[in-house]
């Protein structure tokens, strides 16, 4: 079906409904100050995109503490002033129909000191390495069960601002996959071994949040499938049954960052079938799945969902469309990228977030 993607309702099942399937995906902007408080200019970003018309928006990835920031202009979601901003992205949202839901974020090995009052943190001590130049420590129970709380407390804090939902991040080799990740995790307690201690975590704060919170909010969890960069440790096989297990603590989606969700599984390139398809082949059927990797306009967005996506995660088509949705629907030509420097500052970004977009290949013109 022609503009399936754009127009088509989702109800999911705790009555929330999402006007179409249209997620603004997650981006890093760089538009937060030192202290994790969201700037005018990400408010107001935020809002356009939501008056463009995505079904839902996710914010960047937000510490859930001041200790686990991992990039310069990271929001945070751990004091009443960032709460109360957050409100205000919740209120833009509603006005628009949007559903806004908070990527909650812990860097864990990925702790970057210098934007952040800790230095890198893991299951187990990590040694400096060319990957990891300041190493990481280990972390006592006392800390775990802190770092749990700080999660469940952003969640509250997000529901308390009007959010629709949180999203946890348990991708990217930040801290939650960092306890999943067997070659990082050599624990020998509760914490660590088998599948389900290297899950215990994530675990934990799903069924807190659940508990503690009304079950309309909506829960859901970013996975990575595969490993990337110079990361290891990503078992395609387990995150399967990690997102099946979730499944069982009633989250209301998975989030899978494909990279490129037509592509073929790493481990299976003679496969017939692309990794969105070998991966909605092996889920439970009721868990939601939206899918991000190089998904750029309607025939894309309508391919994935014919190949078993939910919803689709929309990235980098989004930095110069925040109408993407409007702009689809209506027929009109999508500004494709690399975008102007004037076009992304008319738009409302920062001299800092163009430099950091810049960094990205292909996405700013020179």
């Amino acid at each position: 079906m022609t503009n399936f993607a754009a127009r088509q309702e989702f109800n999911f099942i705790n009555n929330k409904k999402m006007k179409n399937r249209i997620v603004l995906a997650p981006l890093t902007h760089n538009m937060s100050a030192d202290n994790g408080d969201l700037s005018k200019h990400e408010v107001d970003w935020l809002a356009q995109c939501a008056h463009g018309g995505f079904g839902m928006l996710i914010t960047a990835a937000t510490s859930v503490s001041p200790c686990g920031r991992s990039w310069q202009g990271q929001p945070g979601l751990f004091s009443d002033a960032q709460q109360a901003q957050f409100q205000i992205i919740a209120e833009n949202a509603k006005k628009s129909n949007t559903l806004a839901i908070v990527q909650l974020h812990h860097g864990g090995i990925r702790t970057e000191q210098q934007y952040s009052k800790n230095k890198p943190v893991a299951p187990t001590k990590v040694a400096k390495n060319k990957n990891t130049p300041a190493g990481a420590e280990g972390l006592n129970e006392g800390k775990i069960k802190a770092l749990i709380g700080n999660f469940v407390s952003s969640a509250e804090r997000a529901y308390h601002a009007g959010m629709a939902g949180v999203e946890i991040h348990a991708a990217f080799n930040f801290l939650l996959s960092n306890f999943s990740n067997p070659l990082l995790n050599k624990r020998t307690d509760q914490w660590g071994g088998s599948f389900e201690n290297r899950s215990r975590m994530l675990f934990t704060i799903v069924t807190q949040i659940r508990k503690n919170l009304p079950r309309d909010f909506i829960i859901g969890v970013r996975l990575s499938p595969e490993n990337y960069s110079h990361f290891k440790g990503i078992d395609i096989d387990e995150q399967i049954k990690l997102t099946n297990e979730l499944g069982k603590l009633n989250i209301d989606y998975i989030h899978m960052s494909l990279h490129d969700a037509f592509k073929k599984p790493n481990h299976v390139a003679s496969s017939s079938q692309s990794l969105l398809e070998w991966i909605k082949a092996r889920l439970t059927p009721n868990i939601p799945l939206i899918v991000a990797g190089k998904i750029s306009n309607i025939t894309d967005a309508d391919k994935a969902i014919a190949l078993g996506a939910d919803f689709v995660a929309i990235g980098t088509a989004a930095v110069g469309n925040p109408d993407w949705v409007n702009k689809v629907n209506a027929g009109e030509t999508l500004i494709a990228a690399p975008y102007s420097t004037t076009h992304l500052e008319n738009i409302g970004f920062t001299t800092a977030c163009i430099d950091y977009l810049r960094s990205i290949s292909g996405l700013v013109a020179a």
